[in-house]
């Protein structure tokens, strides 16, 4: 590749990602969604909003744990992610675990919510470099794994 398309690649996916995501000032978020968000969080703290697409995204930590969610311009809840323990596991989930991967030690854990679904989403360890994410529904069901 000449330099000419590099530089003219690299400035297209800068701009991209320029596009795709922007931090947001806490003045740049319409009032009834800044609103909202405090009432259901008011104990939030490290706060970043971002546009991404036409939704906002607001990024948090409560209780150390960190949070995710996304709104529309309505300030209705479109998507949201929370960094949960083990012990926050339902049973099912459990048993698919110890189960299915009991030789792998739980990394991390997020639970998503998104158009009335939630889902489960575990990093796993095993030794040095034997690590995946599996993605399971509510019921304890695998429904994706794939190696990191």
């Amino acid at each position: 590749m000449n330099t000419l398309n590099l530089k003219t690649s690299l400035a297209a996916l800068l701009l991209t990602a320029t596009i795709t995501a922007q931090d947001l000032k806490i003045e740049d978020i319409p009032k009834n969604l800044s609103d909202e968000f405090k009432k259901a969080y008011p104990t939030a703290s490290d706060v970043e909003w971002e546009m991404e697409g036409n939704q906002y995204q607001v990024e948090f930590e409560i209780d150390k744990r960190d949070h995710e969610i996304w709104y529309d311009a309505d300030a209705k809840v479109v998507k949201s992610e929370q960094e949960i323990s083990k012990d926050d596991l339902p049973e099912q989930i459990k048993s698919t675990l110890s189960s299915t991967y009991g030789a792998y030690k739980i990394d991390d854990i997020e639970t998503t919510e998104e158009n009335n679904t939630v889902t489960y989403e575990i990093d796993l360890e095993k030794g040095w470099n034997d690590e995946k994410t599996v993605v399971l529904d509510k019921n304890g069901t695998v429904t994706n794994e794939y190696n990191d």
